[in-house]
């Protein structure tokens, strides 16, 4: 049998994949919500905004540094999609969410909603995908299982007798 046909079983660590995914988006979208409604709330300093292009793709970063109330100061760098940046940009002085023991120990406060969302879409995108992956391993699976019944059959000759 060719050994090849093994690789088709490998498939299945794309749905495998997307899932750890949606587990991860699941998480952050979980620690969202709690850091905004159980964390603590400082005006955190933007000591740096930054907007980077690479090829297609535009991203940006923001650190953000307060002081809690027990005087231990915070300083965190936050990656950010473009569409937050402008309203981010603009700003010095930014409200924020921390809770220490979340998944998403800090939120920023006039993004929040629009974060949530697209958490959700991200989570809406993956559900479809593990669906598209599943069938697709399934359909290479069910291949991969039938060629390797196929090539463990006997050859048959055909023999003409006069």
């Amino acid at each position: 049998m060719n050994k090849l046909f093994y690789l088709w079983y490998l498939l299945w660590l794309l749905p495998l994949y997307l899932i750890g995914m949606a587990f991860h988006m699941g998480a952050v979208y979980h620690g969202l919500g709690k850091t905004y409604d159980q964390g603590e709330s400082y005006i955190a300093d933007v000591i740096h905004f930054e907007i980077k292009q690479i090829a297609a793709q535009t991203n940006g970063s923001i650190t953000v540094q307060f002081t809690r109330d027990d005087g231990s100061a915070v300083i965190r760098k936050l990656s950010q999609p473009i569409q937050n940046a402008a309203q981010l940009q603009a700003s010095e002085l930014m409200p924020v969410r921390y809770l220490e023991n979340s998944y998403q120990p800090i939120v920023l406060v006039p993004i929040y909603e629009f974060h949530r969302k697209m958490v959700l879409v991200n989570l809406a995108v993956l559900a479809v995908s593990i669906i598209i992956t599943f069938f697709i391993a399934l359909t290479a699976h069910r291949f991969a299982r039938r060629k390797q019944k196929s090539s463990n059959k006997p050859e048959q000759k055909i023999v003409i007798v006069e």
